[in-house]
């Protein structure tokens, strides 16, 4: 995968700059606190003050940022129920087995099969609980939130405005 293109603020502070080809301006979003495009409750409601928290913290929030952490929170929270509905099916299917030694004839048979599509939702519980967690995680990479994103995000400070005469200085050739 190839690295994403520096921003022109990069490009100026290692002095790689130039007007031919980094004409482009990188947005800078407005920094604050964002608030939720919808309601959220539950778990989601306690994720969401989570991440702002910590993201507040790491100085990296911004207002424009609600939507995707929105979605985030949504997808946190229906990864947390199912992850409790498979624990929930697990503790039915246990409960199934333990009481297969007192079934004969007709009764065994329907258990089982009961047992049986207890295990393919809970499988499909399984698959859906593992890409939730791939999706978060993308998110969280897309906040700054792993150990290698975090060494991907760069906070600038704004440029102090300089006079006329600096940027001219700064502009000039050295004569050696």
């Amino acid at each position: 995968m190839a690295r994403p293109p520096k921003t022109r603020r990069e490009h100026e502070v290692a002095g790689t700059f130039r007007r031919d080809r980094h004409s482009h301006r990188n947005p800078d979003p407005p920094k604050g606190i964002p608030t939720s495009p919808k309601e959220l409750t539950g778990a989601a409601l306690d994720e969401w003050q989570r991440m702002i928290d910590r993201l507040s913290k790491s100085g990296s929030l911004s207002v424009v940022d609600d939507a995707a952490l929105y979605q985030y929170c949504r997808l946190f929270a229906e990864t947390e129920a199912i992850e409790q509905t498979q624990a929930e099916t697990a503790a039915s299917i246990e409960i199934l087995e333990q009481n297969l030694a007192g079934l004969e004839g007709a009764e065994l048979v329907q258990c089982f099969q009961e047992i049986t599509k207890l295990r393919q939702l809970e499988a499909r519980y399984t698959t859906q609980v593992r890409q939730g967690r791939m999706a978060l995680r993308t998110f969280l990479v897309e906040f700054g939130l792993t150990p290698a994103a975090r060494g991907r995000v760069k906070l600038f400070d704004k440029p102090a405005e300089t006079d006329a005469f600096t940027a001219f200085q700064k502009q000039r050739p050295r004569s050696k």
